[in-house]
């Protein structure tokens, strides 16, 4: 049996406890494209295609497995990772913790832009929802509201979630958006963007000038949507932080914002680092978002079941195991990866 076959069975078996609704066929198949892409750690096509253990020697064919796989819809990819953050929110949040939800952006080229949205563990990140857009320049922030609405579906009851954002998502809809779910939000602002205070009008970056950090009570663009603001600017940092907050602004709660970093270190396994989905040539968004679940689930298969032959143990297929050595990998990251793929060699 070659490594892709066998990597594909175990992984099956821990596909078949995670997701017990979903088909066989898709499964089986969902299975062998995550063991083909942690075999050859690339998203290009041609180099996933020639190590599916299928029986013909014709690229095309091989090719043409892929493609179906990608553009089938006996999968729905955010049905899949609502299942997923079912099972490993509860997990993140077991000791009282606040969940840590980082929300960015990344792009593969100048037209397809994906909004990514994380949770943090440790000092690293894993993949929660997202969504694939054909765009240039900014996306519509409506396209990514949905996104925190499937994060509450996956929330379990009494626990406190805060949602960090980029500047890209700084707007009033956005801070709406936190509110109304109840979630904790540090969010930054661009420094052009309207404040009214007090029957007052500044922009975002006039309040470095009147050395005001912090604002309480702010309607963010006249919107009038209501938030609080921190403000910090540390020695060493060419930008200051403007941060809309659910919270008194105070130097502590401004700085809760850099915990958000923790999804650049994902994007970096997703990509030079790691998966190379740079390489990808996929053109359509609903491809890239099907890509997107295969690396999502390699993830974390791969990290968990790395972690345990690093430790000398045996990783059973128990959906609790899997996600306890998933949710622990932290700093350690994409290098129990090697080890995974070197156990079966």
């Amino acid at each position: 049996m070659g490594t892709v076959e066998h990597l594909a069975t175990c992984i099956e078996q821990d596909l078949c406890a995670l997701f017990p609704a979903m088909y066989k066929n898709p499964r089986k198949k969902l299975a062998t494209m995550i063991a083909a892409l942690i075999e050859t750690r690339s998203c290009n096509t041609m180099e996933r295609s020639a190590r599916l253990p299928i029986e013909t020697e014709r690229a095309e064919s091989r090719y043409a497995w892929i493609e179906r796989f990608l553009s089938t819809d006996t999968i729905d990819d955010m049905d899949v990772m609502e299942a997923m953050t079912r099972r490993l929110l509860p997990t993140l949040s077991a000791r009282g913790q606040t969940l840590m939800i980082s929300v960015d952006q990344t792009s593969l080229d100048a037209g397809r832009a994906i909004a990514m949205m994380s949770a943090r563990i440790g000092e690293r990140a894993l993949p929660v929802f997202w969504c694939v857009k054909n765009a240039k320049g900014n996306r519509p922030i409506k396209n990514d509201l949905p996104l925190l609405e499937r994060l509450q579906t996956g929330v379990p009851d009494g626990v406190k979630v805060m949602v960090l954002a980029d500047r890209f998502f700084g707007s009033s809809e956005r801070v709406s958006a936190g509110q109304r779910h109840g979630f904790a939000y540090r969010i930054r602002l661009k420094g052009n963007l309207t404040l009214t205070h007090q029957g007052g009008e500044l922009s975002v970056d006039e309040r470095a000038r009147l050395n005001l950090h912090g604002l309480i009570d702010v309607d963010l663009c006249n919107s009038g949507v209501i938030t609080n603001i921190g403000y910090v600017h540390d020695k060493g940092h060419a930008e200051p932080w403007f941060i809309a907050m659910d919270t008194v602004p105070s130097r502590a709660t401004t700085l809760d914002y850099g915990l958000r970093w923790s999804i650049e270190p994902m994007f970096a396994d997703f990509k030079s680092r790691g998966f190379r989905f740079q390489d990808t040539h996929l053109q359509r968004p609903e491809r890239i978002s099907r890509l997107l679940l295969v690396l999502t689930l390699a993830l974390t298969w791969a990290t968990a079941n790395g972690q345990a032959v690093q430790k000398k143990t045996t990783l059973t297929g128990s959906l609790k195991q899997i996600a306890r050595s998933a949710l622990s990998f932290c700093k350690q990251g994409l290098r129990y990866l090697i080890y995974c793929a070197q156990s079966f060699k």
